[in-house]
């Protein structure tokens, strides 16, 4: 239903706003059990909506870390993941839509590169104990407000493994999609985490057209034990 509807705003009005309205309208309503239809519909026809390019958050804070294992939560049609494994990182993947999955093969494939990806959603992944040193949120739909969720994200970690995070600010009532932390509430989540950067900012987002929006951004990097 939520796809047809879009299908048909897009459709009749045949423009940018369209599209954007009907993406706010989508992600404000759609239930859990909803976002694998409704990232299907997105990688499949709506393509615009975000950029192919890796994160340049991610890009920074890579240049300065030894490859290791890394986990690309939500990872979309690859963008990320295949970036990393060109730079030697052993990458593991995981998205809800089978669509976006894929595309990251085809993608990875294409860049000569390996890649692991799970069809799973963010919330039920095994995530493991000291298993990762390094994870990328880049625009992930996860239950990053959490404190038990972001616990668990810890503990995965190897110590000194790092965070990646990126994300439009959460606007209550506007704008409050999952994954999008309020004004500054991220680094009160992160405790355990040394915080490398931290910004909340107005800048032009990997997603909805490239359109300017409040973002938050964060490194964190995970604590040795005390």
């Amino acid at each position: 239903m939520l796809a047809l509807w879009l299908r048909w705003s897009l459709l009749a009005l045949g423009c940018l706003a369209a599209a954007m309205l009907g993406l706010f309208w989508w992600f404000s309503h759609a239930t859990p059990g909803q976002y694998r239809g409704i990232f299907n519909f997105i990688y499949r026809h709506l393509t615009g909506a975000f950029t192919r390019e890796p994160n340049r958050l991610l890009g920074e804070t890579i240049s300065s870390l030894p490859p290791g294992r890394a986990l690309d939560v939500a990872m979309g049609e690859g963008r990320n993941a295949v970036y990393l494994a060109s730079k030697g990182w052993d990458v593991t993947g995981l998205d809800v839509s089978d669509e976006a999955l894929r595309q990251a093969n085809a993608r990875a494939t294409a860049a000569g590169v390996r890649i692991r990806v799970f069809c799973e959603d963010s919330e039920k992944f095994d995530y493991g104990r000291e298993q990762w040193n390094l994870i990328v949120f880049a625009y992930a739909f996860a239950p990053i407000r959490d404190m038990a969720y972001v616990r668990r994200i810890r503990d995965s970690l190897k110590p000194g493994g790092v965070v990646v995070f990126e994300h439009f600010i959460r606007a209550p009532g506007v704008w409050d999609i999952p994954g999008t932390p309020g004004l500054g509430q991220l680094p009160r989540l992160f405790t355990g985490f040394e915080i490398r950067r931290y910004e909340e900012t107005k800048a032009e987002g990997d997603w909805l057209f490239g359109r300017r929006a409040p973002l938050a951004r964060l490194v964190a990097v995970r604590r040795g034990e005390e």
